[in-house]
C-alpha cells in the first residue's frame, strides 16, 4: 500500500506539501498540486481519514440515529434523502439504530459522538426532551427528524401527524362512512401514536361523531400488529364500514385479516393508510393513503445539519412538512 512518502518521492515534493494538498490546509503552487494529484492517482494512494481528521478537526462523517435498520422501507427512504444530500457535500454517513429504546438510543448517540462525527441527525423517540436539549447545548451540531424538541424547534424537521390523520379520516367521512375503525400503535408513550389518535378524534368530533373505544384496535405498529388488531376488532363483533391505519404496514396486516375472513375491499370495507410506502401502490386493491414525505424530510435534515456545521444561514429552510392524501382504489 502506497504511503505519503511514496507520493512525495514520485511527485518530487516535500511530505509537508503532499499533506497540504491532501488536507487543503494552505496554498500550494498549481504545478506542485498537479504533481501530487498525479502521483496519488498513479500510486492509487488513499489518504488516511483518521489522520485527515486530526489535521482538519473534522471526520467528514455525519452520524445518523434511526429507529430500526430492519423496520421496512420507512427508514430506507429517510436514509436515501439524507445520503443524497451528504454525498453532494463529499461526506459520509455512519448509521446506528436505537430500536425506540432509551438505553439503546443513548448508547448509539454516545458512540456517534465518540466517533467524532461532524454532526448528528437523530430519529429519537424514546429519550426525554430534557436529555435531547442537553445534546443541542454541546459543540456538535444536532438535528432532530420526525420530532419537536421544546427549545430546539429550529433544529427539528417534523411532520404534522395530527393533521395527516385528520385528512385521512376526513376522506372516509366525505365518502359517507360513519363507523370508522382505527388500528393503531399499542405504545401509549409513542408521540406519533398520540398525535395520530388526536387527529382521528378531532376528525370525528368535527363531524359530530363520538369516539367509540370499541372501534380502536391496538398492537405493535407493523404488519403482524395490524393483523392482530383487526382480528381483535372482528372478534368484538363491532360494526364498521371503514378502517383507518396508523401506518401502511398495519393496514397491510389488517387487509390480510379481512380478506381471510371473506370481506371484500372496498366493496364491504374501505381502507386508508398512512405513509405511502412503496408497496402501497402495488398491493390489491391499490392503497389509498396519506403520503409521509420522509425522503424529502431526510434531505432537509441533512441540509440543515450541513449548514449548521459550516455556520451558514438556515433562515428560510422549511422544517414543518405536511402529509398529502393519495387517492387510489381502497375506498368506496
Amino acid at each position: 500500500m502506497a504511503t505519503i512518502k511514496d507520493v512525495s518521492r514520485l511527485a518530487n515534493v516535500s511530505i509537508s506539501t503532499v499533506s497540504r494538498v491532501i488536507n487543503n490546509t494552505a496554498q500550494v503552487a498549481p504545478e506542485k498540486r498537479e504533481a501530487v494529484l498525479a502521483a496519488m492517482k498513479e500510486l492509487n494512494f488513499r489518504p488516511n481519514s483518521f489522520a485527515q481528521a486530526l489535521v482538519s478537526k473534522r471526520s467528514n462523517c455525519i452520524g445518523v440515529l434511526v429507529g430500526d435498520l430492519c423496520g421496512g422501507p420507512f427508514f430506507a427512504q429517510m436514509m436515501r434523502g439524507i445520503e443524497t444530500m451528504v454525498d453532494k457535500a463529499d461526506k459520509f454517513t455512519i448509521v446506528m439504530s436505537g430500536n425506540h429504546d432509551a438505553v439503546r438510543e443513548r448508547h448509539a448517540i454516545q458512540a456517534l459522538l465518540q466517533r467524532q462525527c461532524d454532526a448528528l441527525i437523530l430519529h429519537s423517540k424514546a429519550l426525554p426532551d430534557e436529555e435531547l436539549s442537553e445534546l443541542v447545548a454541546g459543540n456538535t451540531p444536532i438535528v432532530f427528524i420526525n420530532r419537536q424538541v421544546p427549545g430546539a424547534e429550529d433544529r427539528c424537521v417534523w411532520l404534522d401527524n395530527q393533521a395527516g390523520i385528520t385528512t385521512a379520516c376526513q376522506h372516509l367521512l366525505d365518502a359517507g362512512h360513519r363507523k370508522i375503525a382505527f388500528v393503531t400503535s399499542d405504545d401509549e408513550q409513542f408521540v406519533d401514536g398520540q398525535q395520530r389518535m388526536a387527529g382521528y378524534r378531532y376528525a370525528l368530533q368535527r363531524a359530530g361523531l363520538a369516539l367509540d373505544p370499541a372501534l380502536i384496535g391496538r398492537a405493535f405498529a407493523d404488519e403482524n400488529g395490524g393483523y392482530v388488531a383487526m382480528g381483535e376488532l372482528l372478534e368484538r363483533g363491532v360494526e364498521f364500514t371503514a378502517v383507518l391505519g396508523f401506518n401502511d404496514a398495519m393496514v397491510a396486516g389488517a387487509i390480510s385479516c379481512l380478506l381471510e375472513r371473506g370481506y371484500k375491499i372496498p366493496q364491504q370495507i374501505s381502507v386508508v393508510g398512512f405513509d405511502d410506502i412503496p408497496y402501497a401502490r402495488y398491493i390489491y386493491p391499490k392503497l389509498t393513503t396519506v403520503r409521509y414525505p420522509i425522503e424529502e424530510m431526510g434531505g432537509r435534515a441533512a441540509e440543515l445539519a450541513l449548514r449548521l456545521l459550516d455556520h451558514k444561514p438556515v433562515d428560510g429552510l422549511v422544517l414543518k412538512f405536511e402529509a398529502e392524501l393519495v387517492r387510489r382504489e381502497s375506498v368506496a
